[in-house]
């Protein structure tokens, strides 16, 4: 092969990577003896290594963030399912059976263990914690998938959320250090466990309330993530893309599927191969994607 031909097959490696390295694996390339498909197939790979290395770099950083703040709204959330339950008991004595399931006090308790692991950067107990948790999300929505599967699309975000929770947590820098502007974060997610009393499903106009209250959570966090620092903040949002995305994800990808099923219970549709392939495959393509553009953003302010 040719000295052209070895550079545009470089090409396929990051540019910073090209600027350090290049000219060494150029000349290491022309003095290999096996040029050929091979040689293809090993500077392919090789560049495949080096892209997915830089989506990480400094990553540990921000993972230790996002394990932070991940853990104190799915805590928040599990927990407005209990205050929920709860706080109809009172109101409604006379109601039969337990208030809150098994399986909602079993997610509270699997995020609690989750973010007290994640506050002293014990990342085994955390990586327990955030698997019970995301096995509970998955399988609260599964118990009535056959007779409803839009509950399945309405719980989308919390198991992206609580995926990504545990992955950072596996590659998030160890020790105690709390991040910068966390109390946003505790108000957020207060608002959301106090969702349950401040507005029961009971109550006329109560949904209005809810999703008036979500919103200023939401905002809430918002601001403790667009406070840091602006390298940090870059990468939260690439962590963040992921549970953003599901909500256009759910809209415009099932917006027919759940329409269909609630005007023909009689003959309910399930999710198909290829939309399940959807509901896995966005969120990693969305991470991905949103990395790449921040490493390009990156290498071109530092050119």
């Amino acid at each position: 092969m040719t000295e052209i031909r070895y550079r545009r097959l470089l090409a396929f490696y990051p540019r910073d990577f090209r600027r350090e390295y290049g000219d060494e694996m150029l000349g290491v390339l022309m003095a290999d003896k096996r040029p050929g498909p091979a040689q293809v197939v090993d500077v392919m790979r090789g560049a495949v290594a080096a892209h997915l290395r830089g989506l990480w770099t400094g990553e540990s950083r921000a993972a230790r963030v996002v394990w932070i703040f991940g853990t104190m709204l799915l805590f928040a959330v599990a927990l407005r399912r209990v205050v929920g339950g709860l706080y109809a008991l009172a109101r409604h004595p006379e109601f039969f059976g337990p208030p809150v399931d098994v399986l909602s006090w079993t997610r509270l308790a699997a995020w609690g263990v989750a973010l007290a692991a994640a506050f002293m950067g014990w990342r085994v107990l955390g990586a327990a914690g955030a698997a019970a948790g995301l096995t509970g999300e998955i399988l609260a929505p599964l118990r009535s998938y056959v007779e409803t599967p839009a509950t399945l699309l309405y719980a989308y975000w919390l198991i992206v959320a609580a995926a990504l929770v545990l992955v950072a947590g596996l590659i998030a820098d160890r020790g105690v250090a709390r991040p910068r502007h966390w109390q946003w974060v505790v108000a957020a997610g207060a608002l959301l466990a106090l969702q349950g009393v401040f507005a029961p499903p009971s109550r006329n106009g109560s949904y209005d309330l809810q999703w008036m209250l979500v919103l200023v959570a939401v905002v809430l966090a918002a601001v403790a993530i667009f406070r840091q620092e602006p390298r940090l903040r870059a990468r939260l949002l690439c962590w963040a893309a992921p549970v953003i995305a599901t909500v256009p994800v759910v809209e415009f990808g099932f917006g027919q599927f759940i329409v269909y099923n609630m005007g023909h219970p009689e003959s309910t549709r399930m999710i198909n191969p290829f939309q399940w392939a959807l509901l896995v495959l966005v969120p990693v393509a969305v991470f991905v994607g949103a990395s790449l553009l921040d490493r390009r953003g990156r290498v071109t302010a530092g050119a």
